[in-house]
């Protein structure tokens, strides 16, 4: 059964790249470390010097109660106060608040005013969201091919999510002429990188053909890097390959089982599958009738998916 790669524009909340300035050096150190206390024991004195990056620090931790009562109008006037000074991260947290709306007013044309200032000091994130939200015409007129420009600058400065979804972008076409191959080379990237929905995205790609000649052994390769993360999609997808005859060693029931754990409706279903049949499992037609009767009532999957179910269902009775 061939898969359909996510195609995904998302929005990952991750740790700032934190400016390493010799004033709020240590202050930086001990936020890594995880002690907050000290961290905005070092940091306060600094930004009431107009220290920019500690103004930035600790409206980090203000914003994320870190060592410290949340206080989201305390964390907006350190940022704005950096941002002011060309701190390039609080540019970006303020584009981040401003297009999320968490706390403050959701104004995308804002968060766009953000982005650019601090993506014109390089920022890879604050391009990668200039690339999406061009791409989706979100705060700003859809213009595709400026999208990916701005995803390029992020991916080439090293960003896994942009050069994600630049694979994506020549995946579909979408403002960039359709070249798969090019597509593969920027999910491998992305997977290096940790990126585990790059990964799994390769992993189907690998498989489908449209690179030339299928290569599953690849493909498993890349299947296995996200699942092993954790990427239920890609427990599922790797249960698929190895029941193909890919590392015959394994059983598929056992990453079906893993999948159907992690909450994926079609590792839930195969394993269902798998009980009902006695198939990598001693047989137990009560227990697939849990997992099919879960997925029937499940509003959120698939009708294709709904209606397998309901056919096994009526085999089970």
């Amino acid at each position: 059964m061939r898969r359909a790669i996510f195609i995904l524009f998302s929005f990952l909340f991750l740790t700032p790249a934190f400016s390493q300035e010799q004033g709020a050096g240590a202050a930086l150190e001990a936020l890594l470390a995880g002690d907050y206390e000290t961290a905005r024991a070092l940091a306060e004195p600094l930004a009431e010097k107009a220290d920019a990056d500690a103004q930035h620090l600790l409206g980090y931790l203000y914003e994320n109660g870190l060592g410290v009562e949340t206080d989201l109008q305390r964390a907006v006037d350190l940022y704005d106060k950096a941002a002011r000074a060309g701190q390039a991260d609080a540019q970006f947290a303020l584009g981040e608040l401003a297009r999320t709306g968490d706390g403050v007013r959701e104004a995308p044309d804002i968060a766009i005013g953000w982005y650019k200032l601090a993506a014109e000091q390089g920022h890879a994130r604050a391009n990668l969201r200039l690339g999406v939200m061009h791409l989706e015409g979100v705060g700003v007129d859809r213009d595709k091919a400026r999208g990916v420009k701005f995803l390029m600058e992020a991916a080439e400065a090293g960003e896994p999510e942009a050069q994600r979804n630049l694979a994506i972008a020549y995946l579909s076409g979408d403002g960039v002429a359709r070249h798969h191959p090019t597509a593969a080379d920027w999910f491998a990237k992305a997977a290096e990188g940790g990126d585990m929905l790059a990964a799994y995205n390769l992993g189907l790609l690998l498989q489908s053909g449209d690179l030339d000649v299928p290569d599953l052994e690849a493909s498993a390769t890349y299947m296995r890097k996200a699942a092993e993360a954790g990427f239920a999609p890609a427990m599922t997808g790797l249960g698929l390959l190895v029941h193909s005859g890919v590392d015959a060693e394994e059983s598929p029931a056992d990453w079906f089982e893993r999948a159907a754990e992690a909450g994926d409706p079609q590792g839930r279903f195969l394993y269902a599958v798998a009980l009902s049949e006695g198939d990598g499992r001693e047989r137990d037609a009560e227990a697939a009738r849990l997992l099919v009767d879960g997925l029937i009532a499940d509003s959120n999957v698939d009708p294709g998916l709904k209606e397998q179910a309901k056919k096994l269902r009526r085999r089970l009775r």
